[in-house]
């Protein structure tokens, strides 16, 4: 096409914009995320934080649903790897293929956050660049468990019901060989004992982080033993919920006796059992600190910066990022706004 008849089309506007169109658009960076079980109350409230960050950021974000089962969790995240992602995060229930996971996320050079979930050995972490472990000090929120049952007991007269001396309960443990679970079963009871308080386990129960499996199995062990039971101790709040529950169906509350129920996550309906006096205490692991920490992360490597506590806002120490609990009671029932 000669000069001149080139200009003549182009001031008529003859000339299509494909002539002039630069190269394709740079492909949006999109992480996929695995997470445990969509149900579970917690979970929930950090993926919806998640996907409200994306809507104003750079990362596209994908989510499946594992529902508490270790095959499914595999399926997913073959699926999510097979979509070409940049990013993979996640909230794992098999801690004994988090090296395989890592192997998979090297392979693809794309980073892996382990999430809210047990951490993979340091040497698994090590063994890659961009693998790292994002969750709470899991032994702070089994403290915080003690420590109120603790002021219970002590500023209780009636707490000790059967006048044996000890402080009998119950245990509702999340996750056989989950880390969190394991923290917060045994440094609740090792707290009390520091204090001072003599304890016995009347029964320890696998409810599986849920409310459901919770409420059947505190409901057979009052049958059987209620009469002794002064505290109950739970993983989380769910099963905390499916405690109260239970005992609630049992005449304790109310007009009833009362049993002090401690949980972990200050869940907003774990929140509101506090304000309504079901619930003594919980310990708060906010979803959305959570979220927003995942989010931030995910952009760090985006924009090949260094996680670090500084870049990053919470403490980092290796490949690990560590948020705070915070102990939740009626006296600052309002620091649980989230």
């Amino acid at each position: 096409m000669k000069k001149e008849v080139l200009s003549v089309m182009m001031v008529m506007g003859l000339v299509t914009t494909s002539i002039f169109a630069k190269g394709p658009a740079k492909k949006q960076p999109v992480a996929g995320m695995v997470w445990y079980n969509f149900a579970d109350t917690f979970i929930t409230a950090v993926r919806n934080t998640v996907a409200a960050e994306a809507k104003t950021g750079t990362i596209k974000v994908i989510a499946t649903d594992s529902q508490n089962d270790i095959a499914t969790q595999a399926n997913n995240i073959n699926a999510v790897l097979a979509k070409k992602i940049d990013f993979i995060c996640i909230n794992n229930i098999s801690p004994n293929d988090s090296a395989s996971m890592i192997q998979k996320a090297k392979e693809r050079n794309i980073p892996i956050l382990f999430v809210n979930c047990t951490s993979p050995t340091e040497d698994e972490l090590n063994s890659y660049d961009k693998a790292y472990h994002i969750s709470s000090a899991a032994e702070q929120s089994g403290a915080i468990q003690g420590k109120v049952v603790s002021k219970y007991w002590k500023a209780s007269p009636k707490a000790d019901r059967n006048g044996n001396g000890k402080l009998d309960y119950i245990m509702l443990v999340g996750m056989q060989g989950n880390y969190d679970s394991q923290m917060r079963t045994e440094k609740s009871i090792e707290e009390v004992n520091a204090e001072g308080i003599q304890t016995n386990c009347l029964q320890q129960m696998l409810c599986n982080w849920q409310r459901g499996e919770a409420m059947n199995q505190v409901a057979s062990i009052l049958a059987a033993k209620g009469k002794d039971l002064d505290a109950v101790f739970a993983n989380n709040d769910d099963m905390a919920l499916g405690a109260i529950e239970a005992l609630k169906a049992a005449g304790y509350f109310g007009n009833g006796p009362y049993i002090p129920v401690v949980g972990v996550d200050a869940t907003k309906v774990g929140v509101q059992a506090i304000q309504d006096g079901t619930m003594l205490a919980t310990s708060l692991n906010n979803p959305v600190t959570l979220g927003k920490t995942m989010y931030k992360v995910l952009t760090l490597f985006n924009e090949n910066k260094p996680i670090t506590t500084e870049n990053v806002g919470q403490k980092v120490t290796g490949k690990h990022i560590w948020l705070n609990y915070v102990a939740i009671t009626k006296d600052n029932i309002q620091d649980a706004a989230y």
